[in-house]
């Protein structure tokens, strides 16, 4: 008896696709009918460039967080969550209920190995089980006004030229469309697989600059703040100059993880801002 096998589910992107380079229209092979650039599919996922392996862990912490996220999955965005000094709000989901996402088109930009709903499209640099789109995020193969809505949850940091991530996720979205991003303000070095640069509030505002309506408020509060920075400190002080009991001392650290909880509080003070972990930008494109 023969059995079928049924077909993997179409992934949302293939009908918005465009050239990374020129924009041009993409043959069915996804090759770029003016320039010839072309990305390639593996299964329902899409490959236009990315990270490569050896970038992925030139860093020691990334190779440790490359290698979690590996092992773990789709468990390793709720290990970090319980593990990190960072106590976040719920953001994200309340952004997404405010779309109807059969109906539109969402984007994760740098998703990593987390999926808040699966008609949400993920897109990546790195090639995780989760990721519909693995690509360099300065230059998306997607349409102009191509998406109503993108999330990108701490990659700014992580990129050395954010003004063009900001231009690209301008580029793609649809007039009326929004975005949401969580960046870091007082957090300490986090390579992924680099880190380059912090925001406050001003300058969050001044890159977004070229949407219609830009709102910040605080995301992750001021003990988060306070808790990385002395965790770092802590492995400083105590391991007396050695790089090798440094890094052993890190994770021993995160013991002190739960007085994030704190910040349920503490975030919510008018002045919190100054010394706030990070940061919530949404932002409106104009019609």
């Amino acid at each position: 008896m023969s059995v079928t096998i049924p077909a993997p589910p179409a992934n949302p992107l293939e009908r918005v696709l465009a050239c990374p380079r020129c924009r041009g229209e993409l043959d069915a092979d996804l090759r770029c009918t003016a320039c010839g650039a072309a990305g390639h599919r593996q299964g329902r996922r899409l490959h236009f460039g990315g990270f490569g392996e050896a970038e992925l862990r030139s860093d020691p912490l990334n190779r440790l967080k490359e290698t979690a996220k590996q092992r773990l999955g789709k468990l390793y965005p709720a290990a970090i969550s319980a593990l990190a000094p960072v106590l976040t709000r719920d953001f994200v989901r309340p952004f997404l209920r405010s779309f109807d996402l059969d109906a539109q088109l969402v984007v994760d930009l740098g998703c990593g190995t987390n999926r808040y709903d699966p008609r949400v499209a993920c897109v990546d640099g790195g090639s995780y089980a989760n990721v519909d789109l693995v690509t360099d995020l300065r230059a998306l193969p997607l349409r102009d006004g191509a998406v109503d809505g993108v999330v990108s949850v701490a990659v700014l940091e992580h990129v050395p030229d954010p003004a063009a991530h900001v231009r690209e996720m301008h580029r793609v979205l649809a007039p009326g469309g929004r975005v949401l991003c969580f960046v870091p303000f007082m957090q300490p070095f986090h390579a992924s697989p680099h880190d380059y640069q912090r925001y406050t509030n001003a300058g969050l505002a001044t890159l977004f600059g070229d949407f219609a309506a830009v709102d910040v408020r605080v995301g992750a509060g001021p003990t988060s703040g306070l808790l990385w920075v002395l965790q770092e400190w802590l492995a400083l002080a105590l391991s007396f100059g050695s790089r090798r009991l440094y890094r052993a001392l890190v994770p021993l650290m995160w013991v002190l993880s739960p007085l994030k909880i704190v910040d349920v509080l503490l975030a919510r003070h008018p002045e919190a801002g100054v010394l706030a972990s990070g940061f919530v930008v949404e932002a409106r494109k104009g019609a």
